[in-house]
């Protein structure tokens, strides 16, 4: 069960729910690859080029111990590649933003849960980032700017105009704001000029893939 809907009051309705970016999972798999790579490379370098007689003499650190058939050095890579494949994989399965009538919750950690919230009466603005590949993919970085408490920043979440205008609507619900329709609509039209403007990038970006996948295609 989703862990926001669990907390929320009586008297709140949940408008939406979302989790972070599947790009966290590959960013976890291609770190840990890496890492165990580089560990698997040294251990390679360093028996092709230092030879045998380098390991001559045993080494035994507690439990760490090279000898002439045996380094610990791809497992200690291996183990640093999934404590980083780990850290990243847990954030991406255990953060949950949630919205409702009253406020943002953005929620994070798998056993030592942290929550963050904000009434929606105390935001002022937004901003999203996307980068070269969260325009690509799809997906941003979302900063709500806060009066009288710290800003949030929410980590890279799939379609981040989807949440930011769910904002807005509901802030317009909201009875204690003083938010007309005529401010929704500007903030909505503002929204769909960015929105636009990083469809017409990932446009761009595709049309030079294309082009230089005809290219090679045509030299060979």
């Amino acid at each position: 069960m989703s862990y926001v809907r669990k907390v929320i009051g009586n008297d709140e309705k949940m408008i939406l729910t979302t989790r972070l970016h599947w790009i966290y999972f590959i960013e976890a798999c291609i770190f840990f690859i890496l890492i165990t790579s580089v560990g698997l490379l040294i251990d390679y370098l360093l028996w092709h080029y230092a030879g045998s007689g380098l390991l001559y003499y045993e080494i035994d650190l507690y439990f760490i111990t090279f000898t002439q058939d045996f380094t610990p050095i791809p497992l200690m890579f291996t183990l640093a590649g999934f404590a980083v494949f780990w850290s990243l994989f847990t954030t991406y399965i255990s953060t949950e933003i949630g919205l409702t009538n009253h406020r943002i919750i953005y929620k994070k950690g798998l056993f030592l849960i942290e929550v963050q919230q904000v009434e929606l009466e105390d935001i002022r603005g937004e901003s999203i980032s996307h980068g070269w590949l969260g325009w690509l993919l799809g997906y941003g970085k979302i900063h709500f700017d806060c009066r009288f408490i710290d800003d949030v920043y929410l980590p890279a979440t799939h379609n981040p105009y989807r949440l930011v205008k769910a904002v807005h609507t509901a802030r317009m619900r909201h009875e204690k704001i003083t938010y007309n329709i005529d401010d929704l609509d500007t903030d909505i039209e503002r929204i769909n000029k960015e929105r636009l403007a990083a469809f017409k990038t990932r446009d761009r970006l595709n049309k030079m893939a294309r082009k230089l996948r005809r290219d090679f295609n045509t030299k060979h």
